[in-house]
């Protein structure tokens, strides 16, 4: 009850703060007072009538009241309704030409999985997902160490085309030695498609892009900060990472490209992290869902459905290639466009169809109401529920707003753990230690509902063994919270994760 009673003073206290300063102002505390008053409530009506989250809703609605005139700039760029996008007729007919055009070769669901695993994956693709591919071979890397090694070696082999897809990409030692790799190729004739996202990379300048241009490349960014339109699009980034080199060989999971996802920080040191590699008929999936954003991103080329699906093209871009793999693929996409929250719901299914275990590996973990209920039922139902974040944040809202769900889910019996080792960045799922997932959605609601992103699920692969030993390694290097620690924890805590987790539907 006391502290009740501070917060409601604070607030109290800030709000006289401001009302104070505007009557200073004189003549324009009115006109201050009147649009602080009409334009907040006009964007709040238009935010009642779009039916958002309770969440969302309420979220949006303290921020417009307590900060009206900030809060109106904030939902311009931050808050509208993702379906609401302005959209360039041409690339949006480009792209359902592209996706018409590649059906046939795509790939589809498949009866030799064991049924339980078989009925998940229908239930996926239901809700959105790709089908389901059993010749398709896949590794874990775990680390930078292992990753860009990894990529950097596809890239030299490359003989016919090379994209590349990062929604952080540094003007680093790191960034430079793909670079530099993809430039041979270009040398040797090979395509190099580039693309970044505008903000995520808008450190990216000319100076790094133009030697990559001058060679050849392609080059685009989605929807750059430059954009006129940059206030429609600024909430809405891709967060993909996608790699495909000749339609044979794909990369994707949770490393952009950076010094410090490959531990060189000094401000996070060792950087844990997992990225995926794949050969065989699941690249396909890789390879159409680049396209789809090349196709809407890119300026500078004039790229059709066609460079990719007409003619003798369809076969160099989708090649036939076929590996002999235990276990199946499933490459599962969504984004603020989608008809459905995809990787969300993929996920959900993924918890209902657990028996034994559900162990899950996030940054930031801000979840729904819905999420956050099953892994609660799952936990009292005695299931083994197990959930890993970073011991040390990288950003001060997200890392509370993150601790700010840790007392539901201990009371229920969730194990949580905190890694110990600096930062962890890995998005990974494993249950039942058979049904894994790898790739660039955290557990929150801006990788649900705000990215683009894009999740490859494992069934009975030798990756999912793998990912199980990974995360029996990160578990010995983390410290396990109790109920009794997290309720013990100082005041100053509490007030950090409440304010988090006030703005945590918007994060």
């Amino acid at each position: 009850m006391r502290n009740r009673i501070l917060q409601f003073a604070l607030v109290f206290l800030v709000a006289g703060g401001i009302i104070w300063g505007l009557y200073q102002l004189g003549y324009l505390f009115y006109v201050l007072t009147i649009s602080a008053t009409v334009v907040p409530l006009a964007v709040i009506m238009i935010i009642f009538i779009e039916n958002r989250t309770a969440e969302s809703t309420i979220a949006w609605f303290l921020v417009l009241i307590f900060l009206p005139i900030l809060g109106v700039i904030i939902w311009l760029m931050f808050g509208r309704n993702p379906r609401r996008r302005r959209r360039n007729r041409r690339s949006h007919d480009e792209r359902k030409l592209l996706k018409q055009a590649i059906r046939p070769v795509r790939s589809l669901a498949v009866s030799e999985l064991p049924p339980n695993h078989l009925k998940l994956a229908n239930t996926i693709r239901n809700f959105g997902g790709g089908g389901v591919d059993v010749h398709t071979a896949s590794d874990i890397l775990t680390n930078g160490e292992e990753t860009f090694p990894a990529i950097l070696d596809a890239i030299r082999q490359a003989q016919h085309h090379v994209h590349i897809q990062y929604y952080i990409y540094r003007n680093d030692e790191t960034g430079k030695a793909i670079r530099e790799a993809l430039m041979e190729r270009l040398e040797a004739g090979v395509t190099v498609r580039f693309m970044y996202d505008g903000l995520g990379s808008y450190m990216l300048g000319e100076n790094f892009l133009r030697p990559l241009r001058d060679a050849g490349a392609h080059i685009a960014a989605y929807d750059p900060i430059s954009s006129p339109l940059f206030i429609f699009t600024a909430n809405f980034r891709n967060h993909r990472k996608i790699v495909v080199v000749d339609g044979k060989v794909g990369f994707t999971g949770g490393l952009n490209v950076g010094d410090e996802y490959d531990g060189k920080s000094k401000k996070f040191g060792f950087w844990r992290d997992t990225h995926l590699r794949l050969e065989g008929r699941a690249v396909k999936e890789l390879q159409a869902t680049f396209l789809d954003d090349w196709i809407y991103a890119q300026i500078e080329s004039d790229d059709t459905w066609e460079t990719f699906a007409g003619g003798e093209s369809i076969h160099q871009y989708f090649p036939k290639h076929d590996v002999t793999s235990d276990g199946a693929i499933q490459i599962v996409t969504s984004g603020p466009t989608s008809k459905d929250p995809a990787i969300r719901n993929a996920l959900i299914a993924a918890i209902i169809a657990a028996q034994r275990s559900i162990w899950i590996a996030t940054p930031y973990l801000i979840p729904d109401n819905e999420t956050m209920t099953l892994l609660r039922l799952a936990a009292r139902a005695g299931l083994d529920v197990r959930i890993l974040t970073p011991g040390k944040g990288d950003s001060f809202t997200s890392y509370y707003g993150t601790r700010s769900y840790f007392g539901p889910l201990l009371k229920d019996g969730v194990k949580i753990y905190t890694y110990n080792r600096h930062f962890i960045h890995a998005k990974l799922f494993l249950v039942d230690g058979k049904i894994g997932a790898v790739g660039t959605a955290n557990m929150d609601i801006r990788s649900f509902v705000l990215n683009y992103e894009l999740m490859a699920f494992l069934y009975d692969t030798e990756s999912t063994e793998q990912l199980e030993r990974d995360f029996i390694a990160d578990f010995d290097v983390s410290i396990q919270l109790s109920s009794n620690d997290y309720v013990k924890r100082p005041l100053r805590f509490r007030i950090f994760e409440s304010l988090s987790r006030l703005i945590s539907p918007l994060l």
